[in-house]
């Protein structure tokens, strides 16, 4: 016999048997058992995908950073962090230093910025060597903190930005020109600001021109709050705000009932302002709004931060008299027109009897701080004492479970009165009578 085909023949016939043999026959007829085997194979599958997920070989690495990358991030993060540091403490030496040597631009115009913020002439020789020195990014950083201090000493370059190329610079320019309240950069904003083509450099200008105070320019104030254009009414508004006369506070209060777009912000507005005009503009306007608690919770909020709490009195009669002293006859100061407001300081302790409209009304004097009533006085505020039928009277207090220990060292109110700052006040109005 010839063996030598014994061999394959064998493994042939051992990889035909399977397909032969009666229990894979039996198995082959049952779909049952075709299917498991099936899922069998699947279930392996997904254990073996899930074992080489877990496997950390197969994860995917982390992108490597080089070594010139890494230190030039770190670089970036320290003398930010350096930078962030020496404006908190008013570190010159430290910002002047990164300003001229640190290698990094964004460092070099986060200096810039920092000494903008904070606003000291210190600053100013520093950012005109940044301008005069170095490039583009960190020249319009400089021009935004020159603009940010507005210094007299900065107008050659604020002309020289205004016609720059980099309308960055041109828009910081314009707006620092305002802050230096110079006659001659007021008349760039009036001829050149305004009339330019760009909308963020006619912004720019209305506010600056807020600074100067000037009567002239109220009219200019009231065009763009009359106009079309919110961003321009908004710039509006701001420059009215800094413009900090009686004119424009009254301005602000008229306003408030026609442009509900800009309610908000004429609040915020005559808030900042800290003076009596602005705060007898807001009593004013709560008084004609008392019937909306939305607005009156605003403004109640507004006079509580300016720590206008305490007694405030609304005029109710026309050609009320203030008088110089609290008895009948006394010398008059001027007489009060309906609606006028002003602080109660305090109420005399000796009642009279008037005659009021064909009848006897028995009521005290009480001294009251009232807005002068001509432009050019030398004081916002007069006071005097006034009959307490001819006047409503509103408490502005804290909630009692607000009201906290007073403390050593408190700043008394604008108007001196002593109350506490923090939460919404409450406002009741109150009978003049006792």
């Amino acid at each position: 016999m010839n063996y030598r085909f014994l061999l394959p023949g064998l493994f042939l016939l051992s990889s035909f048997g399977v397909w032969f043999s009666p229990v894979f026959a039996q198995a082959a007829d049952d779909p049952g058992t075709s299917s498991d085997v099936g899922n069998n194979s699947t279930d392996n599958s997904d254990n073996n995908v899930e074992e080489s997920d877990e496997n950390p070989k197969n994860k995917p690495k982390k992108p490597v950073v080089d070594p010139e990358t890494k230190r030039y991030n770190d670089l970036l993060k320290t003398g930010l962090l350096k930078v962030f540091e020496g404006e908190a403490t008013f570190n010159y030496a430290r910002l002047e230093k990164f300003g001229a040597t640190h290698p990094i631009p964004r460092v070099r115009a986060a200096v810039a910025l920092a000494l903008g913020r904070m606003g000291r002439p210190a600053g100013i020789k520093i950012l005109h060597r940044m301008i005069e020195r170095d490039g583009e990014w960190v020249r319009q950083a400089a021009y935004k903190g020159l603009a940010d201090i507005g210094s007299k000493t900065s107008l050659e370059y604020f002309y020289v930005g205004a016609k720059s190329s980099d309308r960055e610079i041109r828009i910081a320019s314009f707006r620092g020109m305002g802050k230096t309240r110079d006659p001659g950069a007021r008349e760039v904003l009036l001829k050149k600001g305004l009339k330019s083509d760009d909308k963020e450099i006619v912004k720019a200008s209305i506010l600056g021109l807020g600074y100067y105070q000037v009567p002239e320019d109220i009219r200019t104030f009231i065009d763009y709050l009359n106009s079309n254009d919110e961003e321009l009414q908004k710039a509006s508004v701001e420059a009215l705000g800094r413009h900090k006369t009686r004119t424009s506070m009254k301005i602000l209060e008229d306003s408030f009932k026609d442009k509900v777009n800009l309610r908000n912000q004429i609040l915020d507005t005559l808030t900042e302002q800290k003076n009596s005009f602005a705060i007898f503009a807001l009593l004013r306007i709560l008084d004609a709004n008392s019937g909306s608690p939305d607005i009156v919770n605003e403004i109640s909020a507004r006079l509580y931060k300016l720590k206008a709490v305490g007694k405030y009195m609304t005029v109710i009669a026309d050609n009320t008299p203030l008088l110089k002293e609290p008895y009948v006859g006394a010398p008059k100061i001027r007489d009060l027109e309906v609606g006028e407001v002003g602080k109660v300081v305090t109420k005399n302790s000796v009642a009279y009897i008037l005659p009021v409209d064909g009848q006897r009304i028995e009521d005290f004097y009480f001294k009251v701080l009232v807005n002068t009533k001509y432009k050019d006085a030398f004081t916002e505020t007069v006071q005097g004492w006034v009959f307490g039928k001819y006047i409503q009277i509103r408490t502005i207090s804290i909630p009692k479970e607000e009201k906290e220990p007073k403390k050593k060292g408190k700043k008394p109110s604008i108007l001196d009165d002593m109350g506490p700052s923090e939460p919404e006040p409450s406002t009741q109005p109150e009978e003049s009578n006792p």
